[in-house]
């Protein structure tokens, strides 16, 4: 009798403890996870609800009642158990082909402990002994052999698995994984152990210590689940949005370990497919610098697979209702074609359309910082300004794609000649501009004379037809007191005297003083 109410009352407390895990699993997480816990709960409750049934019945058929209610919990528990390891080991059961056939399966050996006085496949016979733990006693059938191989299976299998992912998680899901393992262990070989000796004949009366293993078990669950937060954080119906939307979704827990990703994830960065959950995210190789500082709230990085893309990030935290933080959610969106369209508008602001050089605003900007440091340094400035000749014959003969022609060659020419830190702009219509910095008096003058040399020598072929253009070119030395638009007047006085002494020439401001002074001593 001592020994009945011992085991009514750790039953009980079995129950008391199912009871407020599978309540504290439905009331402290929305994940997915937790649908499987929450029916494996259940079935241990009617499981336990069963073997209380029979440790207190008082007859056979009593007994016998309250081993089919022991059956449901019992044959449910252990493809519930394998449904919810898989799930929360991230493993992707066929719904047709695996877990159809294990919950028909198992309904169908329910099926038949209720109707075992029509078939006598379960129990053979059975009767009453109020002596033993089980009242219980029976002669199995055949079939009741085929029902213990199907929970041992069952229950191997779910170690099997936990085992497997214990060598691939790290640090506390590991843990967590391992909590889960002893838990299914213990009624494993309980189990194990009482089919051994039903096939063996050393077990006489039946007597089956797997109920009480289940209770045992519920005793490590319940700190288990108080240890550890086993349940994610994310719930179900947000899981399975960010499979389907286009943004990449990363969430990791509160040391930037990996838990979970999305397919757009993947695409990005594809080692994040195979990245073990509980791994620190820093161990993928193109993980990129700016998503080192996990701290930030949003910022933008560039990657290059095929080709460079570009991706503004966003982080949120994710507190327990403690309001500690317990995990990190990374959304990134592709922004390429954005960043590419703002590169396209800073160009058309800052460049000419037609020839790639910097247009008259963008160009007068750079020679006033340019020309600053030049005097910083004590270096030499001049400002040239170049002309094509006749370049209204070359329209009015040949049409406007011809002048668009010569301008992007003549373009073309005086990049190559002038030196690449050089600056040159297109000043309007057929004027170009350049200012060259930290040169020699002669050496400028020999680099803008090959200018002029290279324009002329060049051919430009349009429709099957040779233009042969040439060139004026004005230049200056910018003064101390001068200022940029000063300069520019001066080089543009400089080229209208080279073209009014017949085009085809390099003309410096000082040649055009010179000039000026002549005529005047000439006038006296």
């Amino acid at each position: 009798m001592t020994t009945n109410i011992f085991l009514v009352s750790i039953v009980c407390f079995a129950l008391a403890l199912s009871l407020f895990i599978g309540i504290y699993a439905l009331f402290r997480s929305q994940s997915s996870k937790r649908n499987y816990f929450l029916l494996m709960q259940t079935v241990i409750i009617v499981y336990l609800i069963g073997y209380l049934l029979e440790i207190t019945s008082t007859s056979a058929e009593s007994a016998f009642t309250a081993v089919k209610v022991l059956y449901i919990g019992g044959f449910f528990l252990a493809p519930l158990a394998f449904f919810f390891v898989a799930d929360f080991c991230d493993i992707k059961l066929h719904p047709l082909f695996v877990k159809t056939p294990l919950l028909v399966l198992s309904s169908g050996f329910i099926l038949a402990v209720w109707t075992n006085d029509q078939h006598r496949l379960v129990y053979q016979d059975y009767w009453f002994d109020a002596n033993l733990s089980s009242h219980l006693i029976f002669i199995p059938g055949l079939l009741y052999f085929l029902m213990r191989i199907f929970l041992v299976v069952c229950i191997a299998i779910i170690l099997a698995v936990m085992i497997y992912k214990m060598k691939k998680w790290k640090n506390k899901y590991r843990k967590r994984l391992f909590v889960f393992s002893f838990c299914a262990l213990i009624p494993f070989l309980t189990e194990a152990a009482y089919f051994v000796s039903i096939v063996t004949g050393s077990n006489p009366y039946h007597i089956n210590f797997t109920p009480h293993s289940v209770s045992i078990m519920s005793f490590f669950l319940y700190a288990g689940v108080v240890r550890f937060n086993i349940f994610e954080i994310i719930s179900t119906a947000t899981m399975s949005a960010m499979e389907h939307i286009k943004e990449g979704f990363v969430l990791l827990d509160e040391e930037n370990n990996y838990l979970s990703s999305n397919p757009a994830a993947a695409e990005v960065f594809p080692e994040i497919a195979s990245i073990p959950k509980g791994e620190s995210i820093h161990r993928i190789a193109n993980w990129p610098e700016e998503l080192e500082d996990l701290n930030s709230s949003s910022f933008e990085f560039s990657i290059m697979n095929r080709n460079l893309r570009h991706y503004k990030a966003s982080i949120s935290p994710v507190y327990a209702q403690n309001r500690c933080l317990t995990a990190k959610i990374i959304i990134f969106s592709d922004i390429t074609d954005n960043v590419n369209l703002m590169k396209k508008l800073e160009t058309a602001a800052c460049f000419d359309w037609l020839t790639g050089l910097y247009n008259r605003k963008h160009f007068t900007e750079l020679a006033s910082a340019s020309i600053k440091r030049a005097f910083r340094l004590n270096q030499s400035v001049y400002v040239g300004m170049l002309d094509i000749d006749f370049f209204k014959n070359v329209n009015d003969t040949y049409g406007h794609a011809a002048g668009d022609m010569i301008l992007k060659t003549t373009a073309g020419i005086i990049r190559r000649t002038i030196r690449s830190y050089d600056l040159v702009g297109r000043f309007g219509g057929e004027e170009f501009v350049f200012l060259i910095t930290d040169m020699e008096p002669q050496a400028v003058l020999k680099m803008v004379e090959r200018l002029r040399e290279n324009t002329e020598k060049n051919v430009v072929v349009f429709e099957d037809t040779n233009i042969k253009i040439t060139c004026s070119i004005g230049l200056t030395k910018f003064l101390e007191d001068d200022t940029l638009e000063g300069s520019l007047k001066k080089a543009d006085a400089a080229l209208y005297f080279a073209k009014n002494l017949g085009r085809n020439q390099v003309k410096t401001c000082d040649d055009l003083i010179q000039s000026n002074t002549a005529q005047h001593f000439s006038r006296l």
